[in-house]
């Protein structure tokens, strides 16, 4: 009893103690401050690469008659919607989030109020989520409810909040969005507005149409459950065209990159924190590299543009940290017409054969095939649809090695099966792939979306010997007194797969770029990617210490398609000059690769009795496309007998049939699948449906 009873006490002045420190730290009520801070996005070595709010952020105050009735109602439902019933804190919701958040295990349910936002915001201008911050912001709540009145306290948070575009306050908004007053806004425009304080970036119609327009149909479904509007005039405003006008100016080294850090940002602290407390961030990203990487792009236009290749990409990645150090998102940030501010390094494109390792790497890792086992590149069925090569030609029996490295089409379909489609989809996964897969065996061509961010992380995977590490945007976050608000620590990697099963793959692909005619200068390897009918071009690229990727497409007015445009054009031109050009001008200095000990030299392979019986990919061939000079690579126990010395044959040599591009599927020949959906908060920049089915 006595030991409870000290515990108790312990406790209780404790919670007096936190009480007593929040109270005595509150700052005047009656300190409104609307002006922003300065938010400097630096680089990694302190080079700044954007500064927002540098000369004040948009602010134009505005009287609360001089607000359109339905943004007051849209706001009040969709933030707090007992407003007029509270003194400036729901313990309901604040009961309710709590339950919410033990049942979750983690704080998932909002309880602020708009009196408490508007403490935070315009008094305390802090980020920092503690016990503390929470009980100074709920008595300076309960302190501005006993000096204003309601509609004062609208007034001011409707002045106050942030709605991106470098737009604080509602009349800067409405001007920056739409080009009106406040006055003036309409019941669609304003449930559009009232929604984008919960996450401007995340919610930002330029960027992320779809995910505003959700936004909105919430902000008017809660109106309509507050008896604001009927039914019928919510579904009316759904449907009402928006037509943005975006009146902003902005200078940046890196807009997509700041845009994508901002919505981190704003995901932990808070937007209108994130946009009032003198941040300054220092990122991952090296000024330098991403001058390359932009100037790489640039030559990719150039050179295929003529070709319907209006838009382009590229990505630059550490694989041993995971840290972003280049991203441009599209050709041209400005470019409206081929919606040049939606970041397609995050969106979802098919991949083509740049795929393909992910199925290769399977295979030989649950020894269901090896690089010296024949696969049969015959044009055949497979799932319905029959495949072939652009080229309309059969190499025959080949090796997986040949096959990897001159992108065959039937080989890989071959190899799918062998390994098993769930498996290779699961360990896609595992390899940093988080977007949905179909379970078919087409995914080994790419026929299934996937992020560039996501497949750099996976090319990260071969290119660190088997660990994978998550992308990094954010080194550390200092706030307006320069105290460290956050100092993140790198994720730790996760082995994925050994040095040894990495390397197979390296093996093969470090030669991508001599057999492909790409011209690069420095030790990379390598895989290309195109999609039917020229819809998507991809390069991937990795040595040691830097994975890069890059995508041509076409997103701006008419057929989206391009004319002949191969993912190999897209290494011979974007990253060549990023390897030979760009990374000498940045003093950047490429690693070799090294064998991993462990592995067997030998070569090819007489049969395929050396690889587990139920998954055979093909019978043993009497004659070998594999050159008898060709050496290969085995895990232990995997390795086998030489295959015999072929006799001479009619059939074409595969350098005869070698086209000079990697292989693709020409359109028509392959059944259309149901496309996947694209998942809400990634649409697809030009908003069209996915293509069909993809190769090389």
């Amino acid at each position: 009893m006595t030991v409870a009873g000290v515990v108790l006490a312990l406790i209780l002045l404790l919670v007096l103690g936190t009480f007593a420190y929040a109270f005595a730290t509150l700052p005047d009520p009656s300190r409104m401050d609307l002006a922003a801070g300065d938010v400097k996005v630096n680089d990694r070595n302190g080079q700044l690469i954007e500064q927002r709010n540098a000369q004040g952020v948009r602010v134009i105050p505005v009287k609360l008659d001089g607000i359109s009735p339905n943004l007051q109602n849209a706001t009040i439902a969709v933030e707090d919607k007992h407003f007029y019933e509270h003194h400036g804190v729901d313990w309901g919701r604040v009961i309710k989030a709590g339950i919410i958040d033990v049942i979750a295990r983690r704080p998932q349910q909002g309880a602020s109020t708009i009196t408490e936002q508007l403490a935070k915001i315009a008094i305390l201008q802090s980020p920092k989520k503690t016990l503390g911050r929470k009980l100074r912001e709920a008595m300076l709540a309960t302190a501005l409810e006993s000096r204003y009145t309601k509609k004062e306290i609208l007034e001011l948070y409707l002045n106050s909040i942030y709605y991106g575009h470098h737009a604080t306050g509602v009349e800067a908004a409405a001007q920056v969005y739409f080009g009106k007053p406040a006055k003036d806004l309409t019941l669609a425009e304003a449930s559009l507005l009232a929604g984008l304080p919960n996450g401007p970036s995340y919610f930002d119609p330029a960027l992320h149409k779809d995910r505003a327009l959700a936004r909105q149909a919430i902000v008017l479904d809660a109106m309509v459950n507050s008896e604001m509007i009927t039914s019928a005039q919510a579904e009316q405003a759904k449907r009402e065209p928006l037509k943005f006008v975006f009146k902003e100016n902005r200078s940046s080294q890196a807009p997509h990159f700041v845009d994508f850090v901002f919505e981190q940002l704003e995901s932990v602290y808070g937007p209108s924190a994130v946009n009032k407390g003198g941040f300054t961030v220092t990122t991952t990203l090296d000024l330098n590299l991403q001058k390359a990487a932009e100037q790489a792009v640039a030559v990719g236009q150039k050179k295929l543009g003529p070709l319907g290749a209006d838009n382009g990409d590229f990505l630059a990645m550490d694989p041993k940290t995971g840290e972003i150090l280049a991203m441009v998102g599209s050709a041209d940030y400005l470019n409206n017409d081929i919606k040049g501010q939606f970041n397609v390094v995050t969106a979802l494109r098919q991949p083509g054969s740049s795929f393909k390792p992910y199925a290769y790497e399977q295979a030989f890792k649950s020894h269901k095939l090896t690089m010296g086992n024949m696969l049969d590149d015959t044009s055949r069925h497979f799932a319905g649809g029959q495949f072939h090569d652009f080229d309309f030609r059969d190499m025959g029996m080949i090796t997986a090695h040949k096959a990897l490295l001159l992108s065959r089409n039937i080989p890989a379909l071959e190899t799918m099966q062998a390994a098993g489609v769930d498996n290779v989809v699961n360990f896609a996964h595992d390899m940093g792939i988080t977007t949905q897969l179909k379970s078919e065996v087409t995914t080994a061509i790419g026929s299934s979306e996937v992020r560039l961010l996501d497949h750099a992380v996976g090319y990260g995977v071969f290119a660190t010997g088997g660990t994978r590490h998550d992308p990094v945007s954010i080194l550390e976050v200092k706030d307006k007194d320069n105290n460290t608000l956050d100092k993140p620590n790198a994720p730790g990697g996760k082995q994925v797969i050994s040095a040894q099963e990495a390397y197979l793959i390296t093996y093969i692909l470090k030669d991508y770029s001599t057999q492909w005619n790409l011209g690069w200068n420095k030790p990379f390897a390598g895989k290309s990617g195109t999609t039917n009918n020229y819809r998507d071009a991809w390069m991937m690229a990795y040595s040691p210490n830097l994975v890069i990727g890059a995508w041509v497409g076409h997103t701006g007015p008419g057929n989206q398609d391009m004319n002949g445009v191969y993912g190999s054009m897209v290494g011979s031109s974007v990253l060549k000059d990023f390897i030979n050009n760009g990374l000498t001008q940045a003093h950047f200095s490429v690693e070799t690769f090294k064998r991993p000990d462990g592995l067997i030299d030998g070569p090819p392979c007489a049969s395929n009795a050396n690889v587990s019986p139920s998954a055979s990919p093909s019978p043993s061939p009497s004659g070998s496309a594999s050159s008898s000079s060709e050496k290969d690579l085995y895990l232990p126990g995997t390795e086998c007998k030489p295959a015999p010395t072929p006799s001479p044959s009619p059939s074409p040599s595969p350098s005869d049939l070698l086209s000079p591009l990697p292989s693709i599927v020409p359109s028509g020949i392959l059944p259309s699948p149901t496309p996947t959906p694209t998942p809400s908060g990634t649409p697809a920049p030009s908003g069209s449906p996915a293509a069909s089915p993809k190769s090389s």
